[in-house]
């Protein structure tokens, strides 16, 4: 209704202006009634497949107030040969929205713009030039980052990216001749989730802090939506190991039937049955597909406004539609269900982010001058640890090419925001460094879209390698703050070890596992030794459940090692089952 309203007072303004009080004919009616049915057909139809957010602060009415005005005066003047000053109603509908565009703009809110964005920075604004207290400064930020973001085993790192997830997410949906031919794989999300339900087959899943991919069947077309009104379920595959891959139509022993999804039309389209339930006004983006923790599925959408005039979009809460039943729910950050992941935008965060590192000295060094000016690098992605969400971008200077000044992590529920400044490198160059060294190189591997974690202690990026197919053929980690600590494998237990004797090479004879117990020296006998691309593996009889590591590149007599030794070794334990040697001594060899 609020959309046949607006249309409605669009045609009554086009009539007002087309009509000519100095006629009394009959025709002269004529003219703007015709003309006013038209231009309320016109914008009606229109409004109603644009849905336009219905707010004094959208451009788009403003839009269609200036589109209207000026074809009726165009209209006006071209039958009455005279009323040319009538033009002056779209020139000032066209100036208002130019005044008040400039006057919403940074350049008269720089301060408020940059302020958008709270940032919290680990350590002091100003570099020292003295490289020692330099170093002290990044050691500092290392160990903040390592204190915010926990250490997680290898095994639960995310594997699959978007596009790998949906190329299997698609073959399994082949599978089933006759659901394929109706359904396709929609947009993929992926999300942390922690709970226990049912599916299909009596097959229970249980979650605890599980990333995974999830994506709703969408209708293959218009027809298909006419005959089947609903579709049977949803796809979900595991971040961490895409073969395990399910395609859920039933919950809990209730079957599914997705009816409100973006493949729906008119009535069952996610937006529109958003909007028809009183959010005619609200500023709505970003359609993600969630599950909660039973399983059921939800769209949740940004729900956003303006804070600086019609200017600086931001965040002010959610709005979730159950795909099944239609219900809608508006929360605000606080109150926000806690298996929702991010309710802020990527968009909006890496817009705030520049404004940030753009207007921290003003609108006219942010042109000029560009003293300090910074920007995020290319690219945002999500980052977990202990049950929160985080969005990652590495930070760098204006028009600086591969390496970063630091990197900030801003938490992608609440937007509270840290700045970690350490130098290193971004996210494409990590992918480049990856892609170069010879395991990769040779078969000529890409690898993805670099995932930030904590390894032992050290911010990196870790990277899946896919080959001409896009199947996963091997594994990358790279330090953000050393492109020379590069560790490649054709699995990930291989690429995790390579990096650790890299890590151990270039940088500490000691590398952090989380938080860590330092173990003095230990006399073992060794289980069993075997020899892997270049590094040892180790297993003690008196150690169960971990698997230690060495090169020769350290400890020479690693080679000469046999089941049955006795050796002394020092070492930090912590959360990983891989275990780096610190020091390594055969007791029962003397070289």
């Amino acid at each position: 209704m609020a959309y046949i309203i607006i249309s409605l007072v669009l045609a009554i303004i086009f009539a007002a202006i087309v009509f000519n009080p100095k006629g009394v004919a009959p025709g002269n009616l004529a003219g703007p009634l015709v003309g006013g049915i038209v231009m309320f057909l016109f914008w009606g139809i229109i409004n109603y497949f644009a849905l336009p957010v219905l707010a004094l602060w959208n451009y788009g009415l403003w839009f269609e107030l200036l589109v209207t005005t000026f074809i009726a005066t165009v209209i006006y003047v071209a039958y009455q040969d005279d009323g040319y000053w009538r033009f002056w109603i779209p020139g000032g509908v066209l100036i208002l929205m130019v005044v008040i565009a400039i006057g919403s703009s940074a350049a008269f809110h720089s301060r408020a713009y940059n302020e958008r964005l709270a940032v919290e920075e680990v350590t002091t604004n100003d570099f020292s030039s003295d490289i020692n207290e330099r170093l002290a400064v990044e050691e500092v930020a290392i160990r903040n980052f390592s204190r915010d973001i926990n250490v997680i085993p290898v095994e639960k790192m995310v594997v699959a990216n978007s596009k790998i997830a949906r190329k299997v997410v698609e073959d399994r949906l082949e599978e089933d001749p006759g659901l394929g031919s109706r359904c396709l794989v929609g947009n993929m999300t992926m999300q942390q989730i922690t709970g226990k339900f049912v599916i299909d087959g009596g097959k229970t899943l249980d979650f605890n802090e599980d990333i995974v991919w999830v994506a709703p069947l969408e209708h293959r077309s218009f027809w298909k939506w006419i005959s089947n009104k609903t579709t049977p379920g949803y796809m979900l595959v595991y971040a961490n190991d895409p073969t395990r891959t399910h395609l859920i139509t039933e919950i809990n022993g209730q079957k599914l039937a997705l009816r409100y999804i973006k493949s729906g039309c008119f009535s069952d389209d996610v937006e529109r049955r958003i909007r028809r339930n009183g959010y005619a006004k609200q500023g709505l983006t970003e359609f993600n597909f969630e599950i909660d923790s039973d399983g059921r599925p939800h769209w949740v959408l940004c729900n956003f406004k303006p804070t600086i005039g019609f200017g600086a979009l931001d965040t002010k809460g959610c709005v979730v539609l159950d795909a099944q039943t239609g219900e809608v729910n508006s929360y605000t950050i606080t109150d926000a269900p806690s298996w929702i992941d991010h309710i802020q935008p990527a968009e909006f965060v890496t817009r705030q982010i520049k404004w940030w590192g753009e207007y921290r000295h003003g609108w006219w060094n942010s042109w000029i001058a560009q003293r300090d000016v910074q920007e995020p690098t290319p690219g945002m992605v999500l980052v977990y640890s202990e049950g929160q969400t985080y969005w990652y971008t590495g930070i760098r200077s204006a028009g600086g090419d591969s390496a970063t000044s630091g990197f900030m992590l801003i938490n992608a529920r609440t937007k509270e925001a840290r700045y970690y400044r350490v130098s290193g490198v971004n996210e494409q160059e990590a992918e480049r460094i990856a892609e170069e060294q010879g395991f990769a190189k040779a078969a000529e591997y890409d690898a993805t879209s670099p995932v930030l974690y904590n390894v032992h202690g050290m911010p990196t990026y870790f990277m899946t390698l896919t080959g001409y197919s896009g199947n996963v053929m091997g594994y990358a980690f790279v330090a953000v703050t050393n492109r020379q600590a590069v560790g490649v494998g054709s699995s990930k237990k291989e690429a995790e070890s390579n990096y650790l004797q890299a890590l151990k090479r270039t940088s500490s004879d000691t590398i952090v596992d989380g938080a860590v117990t330092a173990i003095e020296s230990k006399t073992y006998t060794v289980k069993n030794i075997t020899f892997e691309n270049g590094t040892y593996y180790i297993l003690f009889n008196e150690v169960k459940g971990k698997e230690f590591s060495g090169s020769t590149e350290f400890f020479r007599e690693l080679k000469w090692t046999r089941s049955g030794n006795h050796v002394s070794v020092t070492y930090s334990e912590g959360i990983s089952d891989l275990i780096i040697i610190d020091t390594f001594d055969n007791l029962d060899f003397e070289f």
